[in-house]
C-alpha cells in the first residue's frame, strides 16, 4: 500500500463541494473569464490496494472566474465502477499492482467485470463543448458544466476501447489527435476527431510490441511517438515470491527506445524509425519543425523510476534529422521536474516558452515540488519561482489574456498546498513575470489533493 500518497498533500477528500465568492489578496483581472478544470486520483473508500498515480477514482476540481470573482466546486467522477463501490458501502475493485476479481452480484449489471475499473482520473479536457474526463485505460466520460458525470463516450460508437489521457490539439485545423496502445494487437493506434466532436479516422500502426504510450507529440506535418522500453505484461501482475507486488508493466532496457514518426497528411505510408538510447519520459512539453529536424522536449527519466535509477526528470531535447535518419539528445536544464505546460496556441509550432514545478533543493522539496520554473528556450534561460519550506507546487495551466495574441501573454495558474496548514491556495502569476508580485492568491478553506492533468476553458 502506498501510503504516503494517501497522507498530507495527498490525502484524498471526501466531501463535493461548491463555494463562493472565494477571499482572495490581489484582483482578478476583470476581462479572465472561464473555468480552470483539473482532474487527479482520489480513493472514495479505503482501498484494497494503492498505487499513485495509477490508481483512486477521478476527481475535478474546479475554479471559475467571473468579474473579478472565483468560486470552487469538486465532483467525484461517477464511473459505473464507482457507483458499484457506493452501493456496495466499500472497495471492490483492486489496484493495478493487485487486481481483484468482483463479485458480479455485488458490482450489479452494468459495470466492469474487474478486475480493475475505469478511474477516469487523469485529465480533463474540453472539446467540441463537450467536457470530457479522461483514463487511458478505457473510455472517456462525459461531464456537463455542473460536474455531474454524464456517462462513458464513445463518439458514437466510433472508438472502440481505450484513448489517451493526453489529446494533442491543433491550433490550426482545430482537431483533436488521440492514441489508443493495447496489451494485445493492434498494439498502438492514432485518430483524429474533428471540430465538431466526430472521430473522423482510427488508424492502426505498425507497431511490434505492446508498449506503454502514456504520451505523445504533434507538429503541423508529423505525429510522432516515443516508444520508451517499457511493455505491458498483464498476466505479469500479482505477488511476488518476496512478498511485494509485481505490476502489468516490464522494464526492458535492453529495447533502446525508439522513435515512430507518422506523416499526417498520409498515415498510410510507412512509419518513420529511430532509435535511442533507452530512457524513460512521462510528458512533452511540446514539438516543433525546424531546419534541422523535429525536435521533441521532453522530462527525461535516465530509467522507469523504481528501477533503481535516480527518480527525477529533467528537461531535455530529442532531436530527429529526417535527411539522416538518426536521433540526438541533449539536456536543457538539470534541475528536477514535471508536469511541463507552454501557451496551448503554440501547440506542435516552435515555442519560446516553457513553466513546470521543479525541485528548489531546499528542505521544501522533501514531499513535492517547492518552485514553478519559466523557461526561454530562445534564450536559454530560466526563472524559478520559491514557494518555500512547506509549500508543494500542482501543474501550471497557461491562461491565453483576452485579446492577446502575443506567446506567453497572460497568466500562469496553479494550486499550492500548504503542508502546516493543510490547505490550498490558487495563485495567478503573470506567466512572463514568475519572479514579480502574485497578481492573485486566492484562499481555499480546504486541501486540493495533489492531482495530475487539467486545462483552462474560456467563457
Amino acid at each position: 500500500m502506498d501510503l504516503d500518497h494517501l497522507s498530507h498533500g495527498y490525502a484524498p477528500v471526501a466531501e463535493e463541494l461548491d463555494l463562493h465568492a472565494l477571499p482572495m489578496r490581489g484582483r482578478i483581472p476583470p476581462e479572465l473569464a472561464g473555468t480552470w478544470l483539473r482532474n487527479g486520483p482520489n480513493p472514495a473508500f479505503p482501498p484494497i490496494a494503492y498505487a499513485y498515480p495509477w490508481d483512486g477514482d477521478g476527481m475535478i476540481h474546479a475554479l471559475r472566474f467571473a468579474e473579478g470573482r472565483v468560486a470552487y466546486a469538486n465532483r467525484f467522477v461517477a464511473t459505473a465502477g464507482l457507483r458499484a463501490e457506493r452501493r456496495a458501502g466499500r472497495a471492490l475493485y483492486g489496484s493495478l499492482l493487485r487486481p481483484v476479481p468482483v463479485d458480479p452480484a455485488l458490482a450489479g449489471p452494468e459495470v466492469e467485470p474487474g478486475p480493475i475499473k475505469n478511474l477516469a482520473n487523469t485529465n480533463v479536457v474540453r472539446h467540441a463543448g463537450r467536457i470530457l474526463a479522461l483514463w487511458e485505460g478505457g473510455l472517456p466520460h462525459a461531464l456537463d458544466e455542473r460536474l455531474e458525470t454524464l456517462g462513458r463516450h464513445d463518439f458514437d460508437g466510433r472508438l472502440r476501447g481505450a484513448m489517451t489521457a493526453h489529446p494533442k490539439f491543433d491550433p490550426a485545423t482545430g482537431e483533436m489527435l488521440i492514441i489508443r496502445y493495447a496489451p494485445r494487437p493492434p498494439f498502438l493506434s492514432f485518430g483524429s476527431v474533428d471540430p465538431a466532436g466526430r472521430l473522423a479516422r482510427m488508424d492502426v500502426l505498425s507497431v511490434d510490441r505492446p508498449y506503454m504510450v502514456h504520451d505523445f507529440v504533434c507538429t503541423a506535418r508529423h505525429a510522432v511517438f516515443v516508444l520508451c522500453p517499457l511493455l505491458l505484461e498483464p498476466s505479469g501482475a500479482g505477488p511476488r515470491p518476496d512478498g511485494t507486488l509485481a505490476g502489468p508493466i516490464r522494464w526492458a532496457p535492453d529495447l533502446g527506445t525508439r522513435i515512430a514518426v507518422l506523416d499526417r497528411a498520409d498515415p498510410a505510408a510507412p512509419l518513420r524509425w529511430f532509435a535511442a538510447d533507452p530512457f524513460f519520459t512521462f510528458h512533452f512539453m511540446n514539438a516543433h519543425e525546424a531546419a534541422e529536424g523535429i525536435h521533441i522536449d521532453h522530462l527525461r527519466y535516465p530509467a522507469l523510476p523504481g528501477t533503481g535509477a535516480p527518480i527525477g526528470a529533467s528537461l531535455w531535447r530529442l532531436t530527429l534529422d529526417l535527411g539522416t535518419g538518426t536521433a540526438r539528445e541533449r539536456q536543457l536544464d538539470d534541475r528536477t521536474g514535471e508536469f511541463p505546460r507552454i501557451d496551448p496556441r503554440r501547440a506542435g509550432l516552435a515555442n519560446r516558452h516553457g513553466w513546470l514545478p521543479v525541485r528548489t533543493g531546499a528542505e521544501a522539496d522533501r514531499h513535492g515540488f517547492a518552485g514553478l520554473a519559466c523557461h526561454d528556450l530562445a534564450a536559454g534561460r530560466v526563472v524559478v519561482r520559491d514557494f518555500g519550506p512547506g509549500q508543494e507546487v500542482d501543474e501550471p495551466v497557461f491562461l491565453p489574456r483576452p485579446g492577446g495574441t502575443e506567446e506567453g501573454d497572460g497568466w500562469l495558474l496553479t494550486y499550492v498546498y500548504d503542508r502546516a496548514a493543510d490547505r490550498s491556495r490558487a495563485v495567478l502569476l503573470e506567466a512572463r513575470d514568475l519572479g514579480g508580485e502574485p497578481v492573485a492568491e486566492i484562499s481555499l478553506p480546504c486541501r486540493v489533493p495533489h492531482g495530475l492533468h487539467g486545462n483552462w476553458m474560456p467563457a
